[in-house]
């Protein structure tokens, strides 16, 4: 989720240099509706890679099918902005020149050898800038202008739309959401810390829900609620949409760096972002009311999913213990006041 928002300031970039072009979007079904939200996107094609990882003989079919749908549309230019060797395969499907990064930029050097033209980007460069500068290197973007994400027309219709009967029950008192989930084990705060913001918060009478995306999350947030003493409260499997609804009706979000988090972050929801293994100023989404607050330890950032110091799954990230839920309730009354 968090590649799909990193792209959207570049998307916007290039609407605005050819206001006309059509412009589809190549996707895991998974991220089809996020994509479908940026007011430039004309059309969203999905590739189930990932379901077909225990059905891996039907891939061939499956890529043959996309084949013929992606030739059948014609394609001017294909640009490959992810840089994998995956992404840049599955461009080369639809049968034009494909563009993307240089070997030095791209996140796997080998996908480079498929592009036809490529943009170098000097390291280190955030990577919604790193997007925005591939867009202006191949089709002479202008990205003098703050970056756009596509979503003011998407916020505002969420923002008028009637909740329904559901979400109504969560947003009856003030609230704060808590965004725990992520898939790398690096960028867990421990449960404990989790609990102590959910104490601290109550202090204010603020109530915390608590979405989740797979079964173990779900696990994670029915502890968190049992230990919040009825200031938390599990939310119920909602699509992305519903999700999106809740947090734009909440006093402030708190997440570790993950997608969810961004997206808030991007509709301009007040929040804390934590990072442990990474940096605000190469991923974090800067969202007009969004603040990061990081470990500061010697180690980090490392961009590792894995903790490297950690001699078992179950320790706790050094990073992630040095991010105090004091730390983090403070700078939440500082936002939300």
């Amino acid at each position: 989720m968090g590649d799909v928002l990193h792209l959207f300031p570049a998307v916007s970039d290039l609407r605005r240099h050819f206001p006309d072009a059509e412009i589809h979007w190549l996707v895991e079904p998974a991220f089809a509706e996020l994509a479908g939200w940026h007011s430039a996107i004309g059309k969203v094609i999905t590739v189930p890679l990932r379901a077909h990882k225990k059905i891996w003989w039907k891939i061939p079919g499956l890529l043959s099918k996309l084949r013929l749908q992606l030739r059948a549309e014609n394609y001017d230019i294909v640009l490959d902005a992810q840089g994998l060797l995956k992404s840049a395969l599955l461009a080369r499907l639809a049968g034009q020149a494909v563009f993307g990064f240089a070997a030095g930029s791209a996140r796997e050097s080998l996908a480079a050898r498929l592009y036809q033209k490529t943009a170098k980007i000097p390291e280190g460069t955030h990577v919604v800038e790193k997007n925005r500068q591939l867009m202006a290197t191949i089709f002479g973007t202008d990205i003098s202008h703050p970056a756009d994400y596509g979503l003011d027309e998407f916020r505002r219709k969420r923002l008028l739309a009637q909740l329904s009967g559901m979400l109504k029950n969560f947003t009856g008192q003030p609230y704060v959401v808590l965004l725990h989930g992520t898939t790398w084990n690096s960028k867990y705060w421990p449960e404990a810390s989790w609990i102590e913001l959910i104490h601290l918060l109550a202090q204010q009478g603020w109530h915390c829900l608590l979405p989740w995306g797979n079964e173990v999350e779900h696990q994670r947030a029915h502890r968190l609620q049992l230990a919040g003493g009825g200031h938390a409260q599990v939310l119920p499997k909602m699509s992305l949409t519903e999700l999106t609804d809740i947090l734009l009706h909440a006093r402030a979000f708190v997440s570790v760096e993950t997608g969810i988090g961004h997206l808030a972050a991007v509709l301009d929801v007040p929040g804390i972002m934590l990072h442990g293994p990474t940096s605000p100023s190469y991923s974090g989404i800067l969202g007009k009311a969004c603040r990061h607050i990081t470990s500061g330890i010697y180690c980090s950032p490392c961009f590792k999913r894995d903790c490297p110091r950690l001699q078992s799954a179950q320790e706790i990230p050094p990073c992630q213990q040095e991010i105090r839920p004091l730390q983090v309730y403070r700078q939440c009354l500082a936002l939300i006041h």
